[in-house]
């Protein structure tokens, strides 16, 4: 197995995912030393771990070249929705340019960007599950998966720029597990749960433990390229309402986008913007061939395991 992890850094590494991979990533046992960068004080440390406390939106050059890293990974990104969309796209997009040019300026080995299955799109016609290759078509209402699909053709461009450096690419769907977490899905802890009328689509998961693992074999094994990362199979929405033992109301979709719009804009709730509601009528499923293949990977939990793991997790306690 090919592993060059000695100097490792995380941004965002005090979220939900950046706990998760920084905890991993020190277990490995020729891991030096994990430097983790956040706005805000992370929960854990341990031996080999520094937290330096840093905004992604100011160049960091200077951070990767003094801890001599040699392998990055972007995770700083705004993902539930925000009033201050602008805000949000400047920490997103500015500070993807300012970590690729940290990466660039220090010279670091390989770089790896946590991007997500909705940058293809949410919308009728949606049948097969997307391959790598596909269109990157994100909903234009929605500015999640539009800053996650801009900065994953940065790390694209940046791959073609940079050969020397192995880029990697994981397209992930929802992150669920014990650790009751379920990132961006505002909707399902609402007290009544919203559907659009005749619609059901299909929500993919992937467990966090395979989530985890996947990336650091991918990082130990210099597997550059773009990676679909879902369990396999699905649920329903209608199944996950049940599931939840939630209340729910179905409307016309043209009624729900005029409320969701309507209350968004004047600030009278902040679950979500029109966009997410795409997410209530369409599926977007993915395959997950490619990245068992690169690496060998036997998923532990299918797409449902995830899920019923984040609600014996959240709700049923």
């Amino acid at each position: 197995m090919v592993t060059n992890l000695k100097n490792i850094a995380i941004t965002g590494v005090s979220g939900y995912l950046g706990t998760l991979l920084a905890k991993r990533i020190g277990e490995e046992a020729d891991v030096e030393r994990v430097i983790g960068m956040d706005v805000k004080e992370p929960s854990f440390t341990f031996p080999r771990f520094t937290f330096i406390k840093h905004d992604v939106r100011q160049p960091f050059t200077r951070i990767f070249k003094d801890n001599n890293i040699d392998t990055a990974l972007h995770l700083a990104f705004i993902v539930v929705p925000v009033q201050d969309e602008a805000r949000a796209r400047e920490i997103n997009l500015e500070g993807t340019k300012n970590f690729l040019d940290a990466a660039a300026g220090a010279k670091v080995s390989q770089v790896y960007y946590m991007g997500s299955h909705t940058e293809y799109g949410a919308r009728q016609g949606n049948t097969a599950p997307f391959t790598e290759d596909a269109p990157l078509r994100p909903n234009r209402d929605y500015p999640y998966p539009c800053d996650k699909a801009a900065a994953d053709l940065m790390f694209q461009h940046f791959a073609a720029d940079y050969p020397g450096t192995c880029v990697t690419i994981g397209r992930t769907v929802a992150v669920t597990g014990q650790c009751g977490e379920a990132c961006g899905l505002i909707t399902l802890f609402l007290p009544v749960m919203v559907r659009v009328a005749g619609k059901n689509p299909v929500w993919q998961f992937i467990h966090e433990e395979d989530l985890v693992e996947l990336i650091v074999l991918l990082l130990k094994n210099r597997r550059g390229g773009i990676f679909n990362l879902a369990g396999d199979g699905g649920v329903t929405y209608g199944d996950m309402i049940k599931d939840l033992c939630k209340p729910s109301i179905a409307l016309p979709g043209w009624l729900l986008r005029g409320a969701i719009d309507f209350t968004w804009k004047l600030k009278l709730q902040s679950k979500g913007s029109i966009g997410t509601l795409s997410l209530l009528e369409y599926s977007i499923t993915i395959n997950n061939e490619k990245v068992l293949k690169a690496t060998g990977y036997q998923m532990r939990y299918t797409a449902r395991d995830a899920w019923e793991a984040f609600v014996k997790a959240t709700v049923k306690k």
